[in-house]
């Protein structure tokens, strides 16, 4: 029997709970405990997880909810999972059966190499986990707490994730929770930025907290350093994704681009599981390939890991780990074992287009730098036009044009372009109810009461953004993605702008797409925000200069001592199916390359583009494989 009051959770064992045999606690926290124990109808040892019930009214809704995702979590029967065998409830507790993983947490194996885990090594877990991810997002699962204390390592070094559908019951003191009001579940260091709010995630919040996860598992530093809560929302939300390489340079270009896109700060910009497992798995058989030509042969599966000899208590911070082990740090040492298949065609090399044609970056990737910048066709113009409005007060400002077209590319050319020039970008999405003013003080390190007027909140952003000591510098609040049918959020901003002297040195630049502003008029927003400078509005690139930016990123961003080359029949085709706009152009350009560099072709060909125009999405290696095949 269970103790009849809840508060002894921390001390049983030796005690039953039906037919479970309680027999050493693995870990605590605020939430509840977690125990080995021993299934006596099954005869199998299992991690038994202790969760006191509620004493107030709100507990029929928690039991519901407990069950509910105990339920979905137990769905998930995958070889990358804890997997689920029970869930029951006592008089004082209700418990969740799991599988017992004797080993440690990639966090504690970390620190057993140094901080860091072996590049080869996380990536070959980094792939396990995503793979568990994308089964998940097929199922309508999201874990919403994905850090390092819920990765586990097997004694045979494979990976396990705990925890899955339940971590907002069983987190411990990292984990935050509101006392009132919407909550919002996860931890600090790892959370994406729309767990913030309070509302429902899509799985692409495990993806950002997958990035965040192994960025830190693979630098020795979480992406973001805060001092509390307030700086850790404002770091996930506003502040640019770190590189890794910054930090480790000798880490692999196309590791290091996954990880950022994993922590891109919109969800729709985030690549899915299925695409994080492709691209992995073709990063382990191009490291598979050099190591087989460097030595002539291939890691058996067997060399990858060792046992782990010594059982050690796990989880005592959180109280979600089920495990129990210490590790031999050399099971991380070796390459990671992959396919050794190669590919059906006898052309397709194993080679990623980066290595075929010898450049020193993806020059078609979304990661944008000042050197990818562009500053020709209709983006110089527009950049220029953008600044003189700003310095000259014409407010607000207002950039158009369809997604895709490299909007918000030209708002931080501006600011590249003109050292005086600051901007401060705002996502509607991302205010969570905070207004814009107030946000910005805070991303300033300025928190202002809640009481604060909105004369207050500006005053004391000009006054730390644009110090009296430098009378020509100006400053744009740049609000992209503005929805007309905010009508709140609109009042704001008409509040700023009549707050302010129409030649102040705060401008409001407003982004979105072409129909915006007769939307605004349509719902009836204030007339100080129609009445600005005539929208900057951005066309397609000509054919001709859809040529130019493409030879500019070849040659400037990856280094290459020419351009694409690309004959009549391949501009025209690229530049129908694309409409001129950037974004599709990267795509089809960097598709084309992968397929290129897998039939060894030095030279892009309308086939080539063809193919790679099969996508809409950056393809790796292996999907472009796959093309070729069908």
């Amino acid at each position: 029997m269970v103790a009849e009051h809840a508060t002894p959770l921390l001390d049983l064992a030796g005690e039953w709970l039906g037919s479970f045999q309680l027999i050493e606690l693995l870990g605590s926290g605020a939430m509840g405990a977690v125990y080995l124990a021993k299934d006596t109808v099954l005869h199998r040892d299992v991690a038994l997880k202790l969760l006191p019930k509620g004493s107030d009214d709100g507990d029929d809704d928690r039991r519901e909810r407990f069950l509910r995702e105990a339920r979905a979590a137990a769905r998930l029967i995958h070889p990358n999972v804890v997997q689920i065998f029970q869930v029951g409830e006592a008089d004082e507790v209700r418990f969740i059966a799991m599988e017992y993983v004797p080993g440690m947490t990639t966090r504690q194996a970390a620190k057993k190499t140094g901080g860091r885990l072996p590049e080869p090594f996380a990536i070959e877990r980094m792939r396990e986990a995503a793979d568990a991810l994308a089964l998940a997002e097929s199922l309508g699962i999201c874990h919403r707490d994905i850090k390092p204390a819920n990765l586990l390592l097997t004694a045979q070094g494979v990976l396990k994730i705990a925890d899955f559908g339940l971590a907002s019951h069983v987190e411990g003191s990292e984990s935050i929770r509101p006392s009132s009001g919407s909550q919002f579940e996860g931890t600090p260091f790892y959370m994406a930025p729309e767990q913030w709010s309070g509302k429902a995630v899509s799985p692409s919040a495990d993806v950002y907290s997958l990035g965040c996860t192994f960025y830190h598992l693979l630098v020795g530093a979480t992406p973001f350093v805060a001092r509390d809560l307030i700086g850790y929302f404002h770091a996930h939300n506003q502040q640019p994704v770190p590189d890794p390489k910054a930090q480790v340079p000798d880490m692999d270009p196309m590791l290091s681009d996954l990880l950022r896109r994993c922590m891109a700060k919109r969800p729709s910009e985030r690549p899915g599981a299925r695409e994080i497992v492709e691209l992995l798995e073709d990063l382990l058989v191009l490291r598979h390939s050099a190591a087989r030509s460097r030595t002539g042969t291939v890691a058996s599966p067997e060399s990858t890991t060792s046992p782990l000899p010594e059982r050690v208590s796990a989880g005592s911070r959180s109280g979600s780990q089920a495990t129990a082990g210490r590790a031999d740090p050399g099971f991380m040492s070796q390459t990671p074992a992959g396919r050794t298949d190669g590919p059906q065609d006898s052309r397709i090399g194993p080679k990623s287009y980066h290595e075929f044609f010898a450049l020193k970056a993806y020059p078609f990737s979304d990661v944008r730098q000042p050197a990818a910048f562009w500053k020709a066709g209709p983006y110089g113009a527009a950049v220029r036009t953008l600044a003189y409005q700003i310095r000259a007060g014409k407010r607000p400002a207002m950039l158009l044009g369809p997604p895709g077209s490299g909007r918000t590319f030209v708002t931080e050319m501006v600011q590249h372009q003109f050292e005086a020039m600051q901007m401060f970008p705002l996502e509607p999405q991302l205010l969570l109810g905070m207004r814009p003013m107030e946000v910005l003080c805070r991303r300033l390190g300025v928190a202002m009461a809640a009481a604060a007027s909105q004369r207050e909140l500006i005053e004391t952003f000009l006054q730390h953004a644009l110090p009296a000591d430098q009378p020509e510098a100006a400053a744009a609040v740049v609000i992209d993605g503005l929805d007309a049918g905010d009508p709140e959020l609109l009042a704001q901003l008409a509040g700023i702008l009549e707050s302010t002297s129409p030649r102040g040195r705060l401008a409001i630049l407003v982004v979105g797409a072409g129909d915006l502003p007769a939307s605004l008029t349509a719902a009836g927003a204030p007339a100080s925000l129609t009445a600005g400078a005539e929208p900057v509005v951005l066309r397609p690139m000509t054919q001709t200069e859809m040529v130019e930016y493409i030879d500019f990123r070849m040659m400037v961003v990856g280094g290459y001592s020419k351009g694409l080359g690309l004959d009549i029949a391949s501009r025209q085709f690229l530049h129908a199916r694309s409409g001129g706009l950037p974004k599709l152009i990267n795509v089809f350009c960097h598709n084309a390359l992968t397929v290129a560099a897998l039939r060894q072709e030095a030279e892009i060909k309308l086939e080539t583009f063809r193919l790679g125009m099969k996508s809409r999405s950056y393809l790796t290696p292996e999907t472009a494989r796959a093309l070729l095949s069908a």
